[in-house]
């Protein structure tokens, strides 16, 4: 992949994690809108990243991470309670509105986006020009 396209699809994962949490905020409209923090988007992007590098489908990391301890390592140190939503699509599947329809057809996804309890988040996608994989990291006292 050229260095043109490679800047492409960064900036098209920064314009998809922006779609990511407008739609989470959207869904949340009893809570009212999610904090973005920065540094839960960069424990968010990390792990992104990683499914996408890895292959991977779930909370844990390649190097063994999960996800509490992406979000300290990130220096979010205030946490009370977390949540994780994780997101793999291909083709028509990788786009934020996927991953917004499947996190609110799976009960456990669901209920961390509409947990008023989480006041702060970070999300985040990394796509290669076929597969999109979605994080959104969540953190209330």
């Amino acid at each position: 992949m050229g260095l043109s396209a490679v800047a492409e699809n960064v900036a098209r994962a920064d314009d998809l994690g922006t779609a990511v949490h407008s739609g989470v905020n959207r869904l949340r409209q009893t809570c009212g809108g999610i904090g973005d923090d920065p540094r839960l988007t960069v424990a968010a992007q990390r792990h992104a990243n990683d499914m996408l590098r890895n292959g991977l489908d779930g909370h844990t990391g390649s190097d063994g991470s999960s996800p509490q301890m992406r979000i300290a390592d990130a220096g979010y140190t205030r946490v009370g309670r977390t949540g994780e939503i994780v997101y793999w699509g291909t083709g028509s599947a990788a786009t934020p509105s996927a991953a917004l329809d499947w996190w609110m057809g799976s009960p456990a996804h669901r209920a961390i986006i509409l947990n008023c309890a989480f006041n702060a988040g970070g999300f985040a996608t990394s796509w290669d020009g076929n597969k999109m994989t979605a994080v959104g990291d969540f953190a209330g006292p």
